[in-house]
C-alpha cells in the first residue's frame, strides 16, 4: 500500500490486498459466473488457473454466496447475516482450499513486488498538473484505490472516494488521464 499526498489530499492505492485476491481466486478456481455489475468487476486474472472442486450443479448457488461474499467485503452492502460454514457450497470450498489460495495471494504478492516500480509518482504528478492548472492548490480530498486482477477496463466506484480499478488500467498508460478525469470535479 502506498500513500501519497499533501496536507490537503490524501490518496491511498491498496495493491495485492489478501481479501480482494482471495475472493477473486475463488471466483476463477471455482468457475463462478457472476454478471459484471456497478461493484463487480469482470472476470478475475488467476495464473496459472486452478482445478474446480464444486458440483457444477451449484453454479446458481456458488454465484450467490460469491456475489453477496464480495458486496460485503467492498462495503456495498453489510452481511445480511452470518454464513454457518456447513450450508453453502461456497462456505465449504473455501473452508477446504482457503491455504491454496493464500499460497496463490502470496506468490503473486512476492512476484508484483518485485517486478513494480518502488516509487511511482503519477498519482502526484496528476495532482500537481491539475493544481497548475487551477493556479491553487487542490481542494482537501481523499482517494482510496483498490488495485484488482481482474480482466476487465472499468473502474468503479464504490463509495464517495473508493474505486475499484484493474490492475492492468492502473498500470498503463492511459491511467493519467483517468486519474485526472477522478480528481478534477473534486479538486
Amino acid at each position: 500500500m502506498r500513500r501519497a499526498g499533501s496536507a490537503s489530499w490524501r490518496m491511498r492505492v491498496e495493491r495485492w490486498s489478501a481479501p480482494y485476491d482471495v475472493a477473486l481466486w475463488f471466483r476463477a478456481a471455482e468457475r463462478i459466473q457472476v454478471e459484471a455489475g456497478p461493484v463487480i468487476p469482470g472476470p478475475p486474472i488467476v495464473e496459472p488457473l486452478p482445478h474446480r472442486s464444486t458440483d457444477p450443479a451449484d453454479a446458481g448457488e456458488l454465484a450467490e454466496a460469491w456475489s453477496a461474499w464480495w458486496r460485503s467485503l467492498v462495503g456495498a452492502e453489510p452481511p445480511t447475516e452470518p454464513v454457518d460454514a456447513a450450508r453453502t457450497a461456497l462456505s465449504r470450498v473455501v473452508a477446504e482450499r482457503w491455504a491454496e489460495a493464500h499460497r496463490w495471494h502470496a506468490a503473486r504478492k512476492r512476484a508484483g513486488v518485485a517486478s513494480v516500480p518502488r516509487r511511482d509518482v503519477r498519482n502526484g504528478q496528476v495532482v500537481t498538473e491539475i493544481e497548475d492548472r487551477l493556479g491553487r492548490r487542490a481542494r482537501p480530498f481523499s482517494l482510496d484505490l483498490v488495485l484488482l486482477p481482474v480482466d476487465d477496463e472499468r473502474i468503479r466506484p464504490v463509495g464517495a472516494d473508493r474505486y475499484l480499478v484493474p490492475e492492468r488500467v492502473y498500470d498503463g498508460p492511459r491511467w493519467p488521464g483517468l486519474l485526472r478525469a477522478l480528481v478534477t470535479p473534486i479538486a
